[in-house]
């Protein structure tokens, strides 16, 4: 489904095609699925959840909030870089052209990446609070350019944009010194992983 997805769009996707790509055999699907709508939401299912185990693993407690956050980014644009079709399917798909349950799927999955970049107001700067919705600021960006490189064939540049998605997640948090040391950081780890 996500290949099918990324390849011809969710609208155009048909039960034939999965057929075909799966070499399935009509009751085979029947018998897993009542429609296609809910064979496209079996698919986001495991997509995210692989995203946010990925999120997960970043947060080790042995690393700043910061830098836990930079191992997230860096192994999601990765992850998106060697499948952007799952990429797709988790960022464009399911918000936009799948059924609303796709939707609330990914909705959940972006209220834990807003919770877990929450937590960076813990090292906030100065003692300043952060804005209510910086997190889901940052976060909006960030998924706005991840969409546009996935729609544009480019998958391969999601890493390169590391540097500055971390630099626009924490600055709200950690101000700008810090942000640019994590930034810093991130290139380093481009080529030095």
């Amino acid at each position: 489904m996500s290949r099918s997805c990324y390849e011809r769009g969710y609208a155009e996707t048909t039960i034939e095609d999965l057929l075909q790509a799966t070499g399935l055999e009509r009751s085979e699907f029947d018998r897993h699925f009542r429609s296609q709508e809910e064979c496209g939401v079996a698919a986001v299912e495991p997509v995210l959840a692989e995203g946010i185990a990925l999120v997960g693993e970043a947060f080790t407690g042995d690393t700043s909030e910061a830098e836990s956050t930079l191992r997230a980014l860096l192994g999601l644009l990765r992850r998106f870089a060697e499948r952007p079709d799952k990429g797709s399917l988790a960022l464009t798909d399911s918000r936009q052209r799948m059924p609303r349950a796709a939707y609330e799927r990914y909705a959940g999955g972006f209220a834990i990446l807003i919770a877990m970049l929450d937590r960076l107001r813990s090292e906030s700067f100065l003692g300043v609070e952060a804005p209510p919705c910086a997190a889901k600021a940052a976060l909006g960006g960030s998924e706005a350019l991840i969409r546009r490189e996935l729609a544009m064939r480019r998958a391969e540049n999601l890493p390169a944009l590391v540097p500055d998605l971390i630099y626009s997640a924490v600055v709200p948090f950690l101000g700008q010194e810090d942000a640019l040391r994590l930034a810093r950081q991130a290139r380093s780890l481009l080529y030095f992983p």
